[in-house]
Order: structure tokens, then sequence, then C-alpha cells
């Protein structure tokens, strides 16, 4: 566990160099799309947190509290620990998650990131397995990392120390952010 938590360290600390330099145009996704390359939101039950936002591969989703909605402002070093949930065309609704709240701002990078609620999504690289929530409230670069609940608001309480999780939804889509 020491180590684990050694580069759960090491992942925050790169977030120190990021970019608040973004496009903050964000737009509506449609109920559906025919775009085979769209990102997946779904829904998983994370023990301690209830039913959070998940990605198509179960990686648990986050905000970042310094996005002020709309506006990514993770990047670089950040960037590399809190990957962005980018998408090559429509993101695309999983159970149990409103279609009205999907949409995508312009990143940092150029990249065309996933939105919630307005919120741009991340999901963790010190997850390491499905539904692990091991960046809830993580503090970096002035702001926190916080999952989302299906409203598209910041669970902010902490989770169980169980990570077994489960996820609504099956088969992956690219764009996922790994």
């Amino acid at each position: 566990m020491g180590g684990s938590l050694l580069a759960v360290g090491v992942l925050a600390a790169a977030c120190g160099s990021s970019s608040s330099s973004s496009t903050t145009t964000t737009t509506r996704a449609p109920s559906s799309s025919s775009s085979s390359s769209s990102a997946t939101v779904r829904t998983g039950s994370v023990p301690g947190l209830g039913t959070v936002l998940v990605n198509s591969a179960g990686r648990t989703l986050y905000l970042f509290t310094t996005d002020k909605q709309s506006t990514p402002t993770c990047a670089g070093g950040c960037a590399v620990a809190w990957p962005a949930l980018t998408t090559t065309g429509t993101p695309t609704a999983g159970p149990g998650v409103r279609a009205s709240l999907l949409g995508t701002v312009q990143g940092a990078d150029g990249t065309t990131q996933v939105t919630y609620n307005h919120w741009p999504l991340y999901t963790f690289a010190g997850d390491a397995a499905v539904g692990e929530p091991r960046g809830q409230g993580n503090l970096t670069d002035g702001g926190s990392w916080w999952v989302l609940d299906t409203a598209g608001s910041a669970v902010t309480h902490s989770a169980s120390t169980s990570s077994s999780a489960s996820v609504s939804g099956a088969k992956g889509s690219g764009g996922d952010g790994y």
C-alpha cells in the first residue's frame, strides 16, 4: 500500500504545471449518436460514494474544481496524472446517464474533451482498477478532484476503503483517455 500512496503523491505533484488557456465553447450532445469513435459515459456503483460516472472501461470519472465548469485547466504534467476523457465524435450516454447533460469543450491541447453538466471530465492514472476512486478529494493546483453523481454534481465525501464496484453497461469504445 505504501507504494501506491507514493505513486498517487507523485502523480498529484505532476499537476503543478497546469495551464488555463483553452476555448470555452460548450456544445450539447444529442441523446443518441451514430459515431463509432465516441466516448461513452456510464454509471458505476462505488462503495461509500454511491452511483457515479465512469467511462466505457469502467474507470471513475472526476471533475476538477478549478475548471469552473466548461473551462479545462488541467494540462502538461497535470494531464499525465489526470487524463481528459476525449472523443472524436459525439459522446454517448450509457444507462443512467442524462444525455442532456453531456457535451464537449476544446481542451488546452486542442482535443475535444467530454463534459457533463458543463464539467470537463477526467480519469485518474492512480486508479489501478475499475471503479477505484483513489483520486477522490485530491487537492492539486489550487483545486479539488471529485467524482460526479448522475445529476452532474460533485460527490464531496470520502469513499470507503473497499474497492469493489459494479459498472452499468458493457463493452467500451475508444476515446476514454486510456
